[in-house]
C-alpha cells in the first residue's frame, strides 16, 4: 500500500475518532492541519493529561489500571477524592502523573521527516525523531518533555499528605500549560513555514 493510501485510511480513522469524541480536544487543530499537507499523516496521539495510575508488581502496562484521568488542569479536591477512592480499591502502587503532548506522525519521506523534525526542535519540541523507516513511510515521534511523576499510595496506603499532593496538582497544571503552549506554537510554525509557504510558491508560480 502506497502513501496516498495509507494517509487516506488514516485520516478516515481519524474523523470517525472525532466523531465519537475520542480525540483529545486541544489538539485537533494540529492534527487538521498536519493531516492537510501533502506529504504527512497523523497516526495516534495525546494532547497531554493528569492521571492517577495503579501499577501492579510487574509493571506490564496491560495490567495497570487508570483510575483517574484529566486532558485539562485539574484542582486539588478532585484528586484527592480520587484518590482516597481508588487507593483501597486498586492497592499496588500508585502515581500521580502529569505526561506531556505526544504525536505519532508518518511522513512520505526521510527528507520530509528531517523538515518536520526540524520544526519541532525550533518549536521547543526536544524530544522528537525517527521511529521507523519502511519503503511506504516514515514514522516520527514528537513529543514534549513537561513531565510530573509522584508514588502517592501502595497497597492500599496513602503515602502522602494532601498539602504535598497540592504542590504535585499545582506542578501538574503548571507544566500541562506548557506543554500546551510548545503544542500551540508547533502549530504556527508548521502553519507558517510549511502550509503558508507552499500556498505562497504556488501562487508565484
Amino acid at each position: 500500500m502506497g502513501f496516498s493510501e495509507l494517509k487516506q485510511r488514516f485520516v478516515s480513522r481519524l474523523r470517525e475518532a472525532e466523531r465519537r469524541g475520542l480525540v483529545d480536544e486541544p489538539l485537533i487543530p494540529l492534527l487538521e492541519l498536519i493531516n492537510s499537507l501533502d506529504d504527512y499523516f497523523s497516526t495516534s496521539s495525546c494532547a497531554g493529561r493528569i492521571v492517577l495510575i495503579s501499577v501492579p508488581p510487574s509493571w506490564k502496562k496491560n495490567q495497570s489500571r487508570i483510575f483517574f484521568k484529566s486532558h485539562y488542569e485539574v484542582d486539588l479536591e478532585e484528586v484527592w477524592e480520587a484518590l482516597q477512592e481508588g487507593a483501597p480499591k486498586y492497592g499496588h502502587s500508585v502515581y500521580f502523573k502529569q505526561e506531556p503532548f505526544i504525536l505519532h506522525i508518518s511522513a512520505s519521506s526521510v527528507e520530509s521527516a528531517i523538515r518536520l523534525l526540524s520544526i519541532a526542535q525550533r518549536s521547543g519540541v526536544k524530544h522528537s525523531g525517527i521511529l521507523n523507516i519502511s519503503p511506504d513511510r516514515v514514522t516520527i515521534e514528537m513529543q514534549s518533555i513537561e513531565r510530573v511523576e509522584a508514588l502517592v499510595s501502595r497497597d492500599g496506603r496513602i503515602l502522602i499528605t494532601k498539602d504535598y499532593l497540592g504542590q504535585l496538582v499545582e506542578d501538574a497544571n503548571e507544566k500541562l500549560r506548557r506543554t500546551r503552549s510548545k503544542m500551540e506554537r508547533l502549530r504556527e510554525v508548521i502553519l507558517r513555514e510549511l502550509k503558508d509557504s507552499k500556498q505562497n510558491n504556488q501562487e508565484r508560480e
